[in-house]
């Protein structure tokens, strides 16, 4: 007998070690669920798309982007007529220029609207007329070329007209820009095509010193033909080397040149090039209106990929114009006769950060599949193991209606079950209460080989185990159980505790 408990003691202090260890690498696998749990709301949220990411195998082909959502602005007055021109600024904003409508709208990144503008104090207007490109400064202004009022418009971020951009070079009277850009430096480039033999890139400094221009009006026949000579320039790009892309549109190539404009290679499109980026991967993306498609090459001019195609699908453009990319590396494409922005993603073995939200409704949307996990608990019913003393002392408290609670279910050995189903408590028979469980007679046989127990407790420990619940008035036997981590009742523990139940569901 001293032996017996030597070993069972033995066992259940191993036992506890055990389960220690056991709890830590479950509590860390849980919190590590709850962590990707939540990154992928954060991430569908920011990106329209749950994080799964491609494997590519060395020698496969690049993956074209995918095709994220739309941003068409709500319905009515507001809604994207012809939009053009497209920028996003740090601050998750996307401004694009309406042709149609002589405004630029703002939204979101998400594709939420927010507001509308377009008033100006000039000697000839009052209001845009021709909105084109749209860029902003690096101190947030946002800029906006209109050719018909042969100018550059400066807003404020919220729209509020601050100034009229004008060069303090003969380029003020005969200019007309379309693109607009800002270097690295805050340099401004322009494209001008104001003069019809003068096609050409000015430069300046935003308080409208002139510090380089280069190139002159020359429809070239042949791709390579005339280089540094433009026919409609329509878009600019600075490299970080400091080089210059320019997309020559209607010369159906870009040209690139050095930080002086001085010309260095033509890199040949397969279209009519206008709207161009530069992105964290060193692509050179290229709108074409015409193939209504957005080509990618390296910096060299080696195309890469190519994405979009005709139509008024989801990933279908129809007149493509202008190109951005958003902080998360996102492009933000004008899709002009389909009245939309379009949002595109890289595929990528390397899930992009996302930000949480502001808003205390986005995170209850964020947190809200952490329900899911609360789910089970709602519908699973509590199992009980149980001795005959516990039951015999439940009918002593005359509460045998506690045993009849919906949601339990009161589990015995087999062997018990066969023995106790023909009796009643309380009027009620027992084979209506219990349900009789087989054990596993291998977990029987190791739990005698290291405890000593009997055949008969080691039959109930290991359902014990099973169900981590036990109701008995068996001192050892509650020892032994609150050892295997079980949680254990005696009559009056589990009445008081059904009552307590009770009470908290009328209160509600």
């Amino acid at each position: 007998m001293v032996e017996t408990s030597v070993r069972l003691d033995r066992y259940l202090a191993d036992k506890e070690r055990r389960s220690r260890r056991r709890k830590a690498i479950l509590l860390g696998l849980l919190l590590l669920l709850l962590a990707l749990l939540v990154y992928s709301a954060l991430y569908y949220q920011a990106n329209r798309r749950l994080p799964i990411p491609f494997v590519q195998g060395g020698t496969q082909a690049v993956e074209p982007p995918q095709f994220l959502y739309a941003i068409a602005g709500p319905e009515g007055k507001d809604a994207l007529a012809q939009p053009v021109g497209v920028c996003v600024t740090k601050d998750d904003r996307v401004y694009v220029t309406d042709l149609k409508s002589d405004v630029v709208r703002v939204y979101r990144v998400d594709g939420a609207y927010l507001f509308s503008f377009g008033s100006i104090a000039s000697d000839e207007a009052t209001h845009l007329a021709q909105p084109g490109r749209v860029a902003a400064s690096p101190e947030g202004d946002i800029w906006v070329t209109d050719r018909m009022l042969r100018g550059i418009f400066v807003f404020d971020k919220d729209g509020a007209f601050k100034r009229r951009f004008v060069p303090k070079s003969d380029a003020a009277k005969t200019w007309a820009p379309i693109g607009v850009t800002f270097g690295p430096d805050g340099t401004v480039y322009v494209c001008d095509v104001g003069q019809s033999q003068g096609h050409r890139v000015l430069a300046f400094r935003q308080d409208g010193t002139e510090v380089l221009r280069f190139g002159q009006t020359k429809q070239a026949v042949r791709m390579q033909e005339a280089p540094g000579s433009f026919y409609f320039p329509n878009s600019i790009a600075i490299s970080p080397k400091g080089e210059i892309f320019v997309s020559d549109g209607n010369n159906r190539r870009v040209q690139v040149f050095d930080a002086s404009g001085g010309f260095l290679r033509i890199i040949a499109t397969s279209g009519t090039p206008r709207g161009m980026v530069i992105d964290a991967e060193q692509r050179l993306l290229v709108v074409d209106p015409l193939a209504h498609a957005i080509d990618a090459y390296d910096l060299q001019g080696t195309r890469i990929v190519s994405f979009g195609g005709p139509g008024i699908g989801p990933g279908q453009f129809q007149y493509p114009n202008d190109i951005a990319l958003d902080r998360r590396g996102r492009m933000f494409i004008t899709d002009r006769e389909n009245h939309q922005v379009q949002v595109w993603g890289w595929p990528t073995t390397v899930v992009p950060p996302v930000e949480p939200p502001r808003e205390p409704v986005r995170w209850g949307i964020c947190l809200s599949p952490l329900l899911l996990l609360l789910l089970p608990l709602a519908l699973r019913k509590r199992k009980l193991v149980v001795t005959e003393d516990f039951l015999d002392a439940i009918a002593g408290m005359e509460r045998t209606d506690v045993l009849q609670a919906k949601r339990l279910r009161l589990i015995v050995p087999m062997s018990e079950y066969e023995r106790l189903a023909g009796k009643t408590i309380g009027g009620v028979p027992l084979s209506e209460l219990l349900h009789g469980e087989p054990h596993s007679d291998s977990d029987v046989a190791d739990l005698i080989d290291k405890t000593g127990v009997d055949r008969g407790t080691a039959i109930l420990l290991t359902l014990v185990q099973r169900v981590g619940r036990l109701g008995t008035e068996d001192p050892e036997l509650t020892r032994i159980a609150r050892a295997l981590e079980a949680r254990t009742y005696d009559a009056r523990s589990f009445v008081s505790e059904h009552d307590a139940r009770a009470s908290r569901r009328t209160k509600r």
